[in-house]
């Protein structure tokens, strides 16, 4: 079954290697739908999105709808009679006239094992849950939220200090090639193979988890907590958008922790050790933790040791919960 025109629809960071792979193997896309460019950084420039840049790199056609449901962009679609599309992280809704257009349908790439954390932010909560094994899922798209039966899956393991931003970029090579090797199996088999796969494998609604967008107040660290629940919620945000704690009025990201054998003896968040060369530690709820690395405001990554000399950190100073 040979795969034609295929059009891939993808916006941030997690989705360029699944477009770099196909526009370098027999499977390059025709097209390339992403969202427009929007304003980034502190002097809010107009930016275009990763995906946008790397379609241009591969000479691919780019669109950039707000609305991809808009029927002058459907027509655009239909006229090119794709085979099949592939979405990452494209970050809007696929309506019905969209989906039904591809012989084969719309098929998305989730970085999760599906049924379980559906929604925006499945990396991230399989940190802060310390979950020890995750994986990417391929699946046909249908009306509801990523529930379309699945078509594809493969495994990884979660390291033990694995934060979210090494997790995110890992998950995305894997998945890339995951893709690849799907596109390559159903070239080898034909429309029926296809429509087998998706009507047996749908997924256990009763098994379903969600993980929601992640707001700001998500990124506030509650030094009451136990120390895993402290140090998966650090390792989840990490390297961005970090976890936010309070330290003299100030805001300040915590990026890298670990947790102490000793038990707390003091209140949660105050220090009781600058410790050379290691770090600053602070009581947790129930064992110490140690500062490895902070970001205050409006300076770059830092060992809290190098911190503690610049600030003249004194023992029995509190770091606060994030606001």
């Amino acid at each position: 079954m040979k795969l034609r025109n295929i059009i891939f629809l993808g916006t941030p960071e997690f989705a360029v290697p699944t477009l770099e792979i196909l526009g370098k193997s027999a499977f390059k896309p025709v097209l390339t739908i992403t969202q427009p460019d929007k304003p980034a950084g502190r002097k809010k420039r107009l930016t275009p999105p990763p995906v946008k840049l790397k379609s241009l790199e591969l000479q691919i056609p780019v669109l950039q709808p707000e609305n991809i449901n808009d029927p002058e962009i459907v027509e655009k679609i239909e006229k090119l009679n794709p085979t099949i599309i592939i979405t990452v992280a494209y970050g809007g809704y696929l309506g019905k006239r969209i989906r039904q257009i591809p012989r084969l349908g719309c098929i998305n790439l989730h970085p999760s094992l599906l049924p379980k954390y559906r929604g925006s932010a499945p990396i991230n909560y399989a940190i802060f849950n310390g979950d020890k094994e995750t994986g990417n899922t391929i699946f046909k798209i249908t009306a509801k939220m990523d529930s379309g039966p699945i078509l594809f899956q493969s495994k990884t393991k979660i390291a033990e200090n694995e934060c979210y931003t090494q997790l995110y970029q890992r998950l995305a090579s894997l998945g890339a090639n995951d893709v690849l090797k799907f596109l390559s199996l159903l070239e080898q088999g034909d429309i029926e193979d296809f429509r087998k796969l998706a009507s047996y494998r749908k997924q256990n609604e009763k098994e379903a988890t969600y993980s929601k967008k992640i707001e700001k107040e998500d990124l506030f660290l509650k030094w009451n907590r136990d120390a895993e629940s402290i140090r998966n919620r650090v390792r989840g945000l990490a390297l961005k958008p970090a976890a936010i704690a309070v330290f003299r009025g100030n805001r300040i990201k915590i990026i890298e922790i670990e947790i102490l054998p000793e038990k707390a003896e003091k209140t949660p968040g105050e220090i009781v050790e600058v410790r050379k060369n290691a770090g600053i530690i602070v009581a947790g709820a129930d064992f110490n933790i140690l500062l490895k690395r902070v970001q205050p405001a409006g300076k770059k990554i830092m060992d809290s040791f190098a911190f503690s000399l610049g600030a003249r950190i004194k023992i029995g100073e509190k770091f606060s919960d994030g606001y």
